[in-house]
C-alpha cells in the first residue's frame, strides 16, 4: 500500500511539474484554505460576530469552502444568492469563502455583481453579508485572501 501511494504522489509532482509550475512547490488549496481560516480564527479578539469561527471545520480536508454565520435568522424569498443564505441580525454576519474550478456552473460561483478573485488556476469566491451594528469585516477578509496569495481576477488579467 505505501508504495502505491509513493508512486501516486511521485505521479502528481510530475504532473505538476509538467503543466509549467515551475520552481514553485505543488499547491494545496485545502491547506491554503485552512490558512486562511486559521487568520480569520485569529481576528476574533477584533470582531466580536467571529466569537464562535473556528478553525477547525474547513481544515477537515473534505471541502474547499468556509462557510460561517453568527446570530443569523432565515433569509427572506426576495431571489438571488442572499436569499438562499442565513441572513444576519444587527450583531451578525454570515460568509462564505471557497476554492472551485473556474468552470464551476454551481450558481453560487455565478453571482454576477460579486468581486471575483483567483488563486493559481481556480477562482475564489467571497460572500459576505453583515448586521448593521458590527464592525465590518469586509476588508479584513480581503486583506486575509491576499495575504494568502489570492489575487484580484481583473478582465484584463484573464486569457
Amino acid at each position: 500500500m505505501g508504495v502505491k501511494c509513493g508512486v501516486a504522489v511521485g505521479a502528481v509532482l510530475l504532473l505538476c511539474r509538467q503543466a509549467g509550475a515551475g520552481d514553485e512547490p505543488p499547491v494545496s488549496y485545502a491547506s491554503t484554505l485552512c490558512s486562511i481560516a486559521r487568520s480569520i480564527e485569529g481576528m476574533k479578539a477584533e470582531y466580536p460576530q467571529l466569537a464562535e469561527f473556528s478553525a477547525a471545520a474547513p481544515c477537515d480536508g473534505q471541502t474547499l469552502a468556509i462557510t460561517y454565520g453568527y446570530h443569523t435568522k432565515a433569509a427572506p424569498r426576495t431571489g438571488g444568492w442572499t436569499s438562499g443564505v442565513p441572513h444576519p441580525t444587527e450583531d451578525g454576519v454570515w460568509f462564505f469563502i471557497d476554492i472551485h474550478d473556474a468552470d464551476s456552473m454551481a450558481e453560487i460561483h455565478r453571482q454576477p455583481m460579486v468581486p471575483r478573485y483567483r488563486f493559481r488556476d481556480k477562482e475564489v469566491q467571497l460572500l459576505l453579508l453583515e448586521g448593521a451594528r458590527t464592525k465590518s469585516l469586509h476588508g479584513a477578509l480581503v486583506k486575509v485572501l491576499l495575504d494568502h496569495g489570492v489575487k484580484p481576477d481583473l478582465p484584463e488579467d484573464r486569457t
